[in-house]
């Protein structure tokens, strides 16, 4: 063989996975759909979609319902960056975000630091329409429009603690997608935990 020539790989014997492994495997492979192996990541999410459903039809809105997973996953990263890149650039961002009530409202804020308390992310940011500092749950945060306006430092002594789960400002909301599929995202067949 010359050093031109390619092998092709063998392919890998059989895995086992319960249902709840293989959704795994598909929630992490909806999420990156761009990752550094996307073309093999997209055939791989194909694969495991069709050992979990046979039926093509149903197949193909378990695909499409993933596909808005990872537009989810996407929007949320841009949320990541623009509040990553206000907190670097110390600028005012002006944040659509929903409070522990299901209420929306848009505000301006002054990022002061980022702050990670178990599963839950916090931006920690200067409200000006409380005139306080406020956390506000970075998966509540839906948009975020980065201004010209420099933010300034601020003191923070009485930053306090997280919102506890108990608290309405520290629960996870349930997203609703702007046009959810009727299907659910994922089904799972029979053999998986009861």
């Amino acid at each position: 063989m010359t050093r031109t020539e390619h092998r092709t790989p063998a392919p890998l014997p059989p895995v086992d996975l319960t249902p709840e492994e293989a959704a795994a495997v598909v929630g992490a492979l909806a999420a990156r759909p761009d990752g550094p192996f996307a073309e093999a990541g997209q055939s791989a999410l194909e694969k495991v979609l069709t050992a979990l459903e046979p039926d093509a039809g149903r197949r193909a809105q378990m695909l499409a319902s993933s596909r808005w997973v990872a537009a989810d996953a996407a929007r949320a990263a841009e949320v990541r960056r623009q509040v990553d890149r206000g907190l670097a650039e110390r600028r005012v961002l002006v944040v659509d975000y929903c409070d522990g009530q299901n209420r929306w409202s848009q505000r301006a804020v002054e990022p002061q630091l980022l702050v990670r308390d178990g599963a839950a992310e916090f931006l920690v940011a200067w409200c000006r329409e409380r005139d306080a500092l406020r956390w506000f749950r970075a998966d509540r945060i839906s948009e975020v429009r980065l201004t010209d306006e420099a933010a300034p430092r601020r003191e923070l002594p009485g930053l306090g603690t997280p919102p506890s789960s108990n608290h309405p400002a520290g629960r996870r909301l349930p997203r609703t997608p702007p046009a959810a599929p009727a299907a659910p995202r994922l089904r799972l067949l029979p053999g998986g935990l009861a």
